[in-house]
């Protein structure tokens, strides 16, 4: 009898203790569908590090919102996201509108990355850490789904592209590409 119980148990708790990402609410962070999506697929793959960013285990201890943005109108429509301090000290991500359509993966990439400019520091080193962080999610991604290495959207490209640089040349390939940027080239190392 007890080792039923104990069997029960351990079945409960798994059963239960495991659907724990499919409980959180996001609704602090967005409330988009698609940005919802996004945040599951990197609870998903474990990335639980960029989540409690989110969610104010950040510089500002506040939770950081994302959305959609038409990006012409803030003269950033060459950028695919951006990370903007608010009037309230508080910080929000903004993904171009373009990217609307995109697969939630490709969508988790780009939170992965902007998550970590919440410390203000604005140099090299920070982008480098959000270009790492993007390229980990995608590769952890692209396990899970074979078919975004594939993929014609134009992020999934982006992606593919840096993680095949960092495949080839390390944490170098990641350092050139932000060196070689000009929207980069004001930033301290």
């Amino acid at each position: 009898m007890r080792k039923i119980i104990v069997l029960l148990c351990l079945i409960f708790s798994l059963v239960f203790g495991s659907s724990q990402c499919f409980a959180l609410d996001y609704s602090k962070i967005s409330t988009n569908t698609k940005i919802v999506a996004a945040l599951n697929a990197l609870e998903g793959i474990n990335r639980r590090d960029v989540i409690a960013i989110l969610y104010g285990h950040n510089a500002t201890k506040k939770p950081i919102r994302v959305m959609f943005r038409d990006f012409a109108l803030f003269g950033y429509q060459d950028c695919e996201a951006v990370t903007i301090q608010t009037k309230n000290n508080g910080l929000v991500i903004y993904i171009n509108s373009e990217h609307k359509g995109a697969s939630p993966e490709c969508i988790a990439c780009l939170i992965a990355h902007e998550s970590q400019h919440h410390t203000y520091t604005n140099s090299r080193q920070e982008e480098l850490r959000a270009w790492i962080s993007e390229s980990q999610a995608w590769n952890e991604l692209t396990k899970r789904n074979r078919a975004l290495l594939t993929s014609n959207e134009p992020l999934a490209k982006r992606e593919n592209y840096i993680a095949k640089l960092r495949t080839k040349n390390g944490i170098v390939g990641i350092q050139k590409l932000i060196a070689s940027n000009p929207v980069y080239a004001g930033l301290a190392n």
